[in-house]
């Protein structure tokens, strides 16, 4: 489906969102396949590997380019002048959220009332130890202060017997205010990156 301004600013953020997870997802199978996580201890039980620097970069510069007025937030303190490699840069939208009908009180949002939270990699610590059906990719949108909107990938989801079954590997969860999904309850979604946005929050103070 071509994108342009009649797509709701939302829903285009939302379909974007979650192509740019699957593309970061990809990453961090790619980085542990490879073996060396590059670990960098950044406090108490705070990691930080090469997935999650990589996977930040994949996110907020994908998002930088095909939103470039939004003020994108991620967990990790990185170079925002550093290159990055242009094969992570997703500039698709996912058609099944530009298909849906935005709630009237979300159609009029602007670039400017916008925040969008990245955490490239929650459960870094887990990623670490093997416990791979515990990582996420999160992005949360949130206007005016306010979580509407948002994707969890879990890039390892159904790892275990991808070989047998026909979902293959990999699941993509997303909710916007007023919408469903086909995975679970949008309020769970929400409340989710609620968590993160105060989390970052705090972290930004």
């Amino acid at each position: 489906m071509a994108v342009n301004g009649s797509h709701p600013l939302v829903l285009r953020l939302v379909s974007s969102s979650l192509a740019i997870a699957h593309r970061a997802g990809n990453i961090i199978r790619d980085i542990l396949k490879k073996g060396d996580l590059g670990i960098v201890d950044k406090g108490v039980n705070d990691l930080q590997t090469e997935a999650d620097r990589s996977a930040q970069q994949c996110i907020v510069e994908s998002l930088k380019i095909n939103f470039p007025k939004i003020t994108v937030i991620g967990e990790e303190d990185l170079d925002t002048n550093a290159s990055v490699d242009p094969n992570w840069i997703e500039t698709g939208f996912n058609d099944e959220v530009l298909q849906c009908k935005c709630p009237k009180e979300l159609q009029g949002v602007t670039d400017e009332q916008v925040v969008v939270w990245v955490d490239p990699l929650d459960g870094t610590t887990e990623f670490t130890q093997g416990l791979l059906e515990h990582v996420t990719v999160l992005i949360g949108v949130a206007v005016n202060g306010k979580a509407v909107g948002g994707v969890i990938y879990q890039p390892y989801y159904n790892y275990k017997a991808e070989a047998e079954s026909p979902l293959g590997l990999g699941r993509a969860i997303w909710g916007i205010t007023g919408i469903g999904t086909n995975y679970c309850h949008t309020a769970l979604i929400l409340q989710l990156l609620l968590l993160l946005h105060i989390t970052l929050t705090i972290r930004y103070l």
